[in-house]
């Protein structure tokens, strides 16, 4: 028994099924089949009931697969315990941000990451929350940028800036004049969102993203990519929610937009960084959260606290 023959219990209880256990484990599934049989060959019992379309757990496959959990937690918190004591800029950093963020922060963070640590491989990886949230639980990130309300219970938040939210409409648009708007008194028929959540409380008193809203449209948009609603915009009558970040990226690139202040509560988002719990990288966090508190990105206040 190794951890690599725990690693495929596992995959195969999270998976349910060999095949797709195979491709996350990055092997063969007749590899990933037989060493899974001649591990129950040597415990002398099942792991598994092999079923037509899934595969599940036995009895006593539930308990391994605990007790395997367990298992490989505290070998990765050994990698951990052994990286605090390693040179930090000798071990490569993997920061996670959403496609909301990384297009308006990838040079904030080189220029960061160069004075901070300029010996140190970095790789910045554009990802939903949810799928990032993952990745630094499986440590393939060692942190991931989102908002608190997006974070998982299973890890840890340190907030580093607050960031308010504005209604991007074209230059020359009515709304344009207003000093501030309520979620409220967005139109429902010219209002374009994204399908996942920027992280702001107030969103869920914007309008649903229904097509009959949009039906009198003679020319309609379904985008995956922020920036191509915001593209959109700038030609139409059309509405969306940018966040302050990227509302001082389109004003530095001179695009045709105005951006008017949501009122309160639940303008503002909480944006900081999830990490394992008892993440060894986390001096690096703090140097990178008072690099930020002396030397925001436009737009945003720091709320870092060491």
């Amino acid at each position: 028994m190794n951890f690599r023959d725990l690693e495929y219990v596992l995959a195969i209880a999270r998976h349910g099924q060999f095949s797709q256990a195979a491709v996350a484990c990055n092997v063969s599934q007749p590899a990933l089949s037989n060493q899974v049989k001649k591990l129950e060959q040597e415990l002398g019992t099942d792991l598994f009931l092999r079923l037509n379309n899934e595969v599940r757990p036995t009895a006593c496959g539930d308990r391994v697969i605990g007790i395997a959990e367990r298992i490989l937690k505290d070998a990765q918190k050994i990698r951990d315990t052994a990286t605090q004591f390693r040179d930090p800029e000798a071990v490569p950093f993997n920061i996670g941000m959403t496609p909301t963020l990384a297009p308006y922060l990838t040079q904030y963070f080189s220029e960061l990451f160069s004075a901070l640590f300029p010996n140190m491989r970095v790789t910045m990886v554009e990802d939903l929350p949810h799928n990032m949230l993952q990745m630094v639980e499986d440590h393939t990130l060692d942190v991931a940028l989102v908002a608190k309300v997006n974070n998982s219970e299973a890890l840890d938040f340190t907030s580093i800036w607050s960031e308010p939210l504005f209604l991007a409409v074209r230059e020359g648009h009515p709304l344009c004049m207003l000093p501030s708007i309520a979620p409220e008194d967005v139109p429902v028929h010219d209002f374009i969102r994204l399908p996942h959540s920027f992280g702001y409380e107030l969103e869920y008193r914007l309008p649903d993203s229904d097509p009959l809203n949009r039906a009198s449209k003679r020319f309609d948009l379904s985008a995956l990519r922020f920036e191509t609603i915001c593209r959109h915009i700038c030609h139409s009558d059309d509405c969306t929610i940018v966040s302050a970040l990227a509302a001082e990226q389109f004003k530095r690139d001179k695009w045709p937009l105005c951006f008017v202040p949501f009122e309160g509560p639940g303008n503002l988002r909480n944006l900081g960084a999830a990490t394992r719990p008892g993440c060894p990288r986390r001096p690096l966090l703090d140097r990178i959260g008072a690099y930020i508190q002396e030397s925001p990105p436009i737009g945003v206040v720091p709320t870092f606290h060491q």
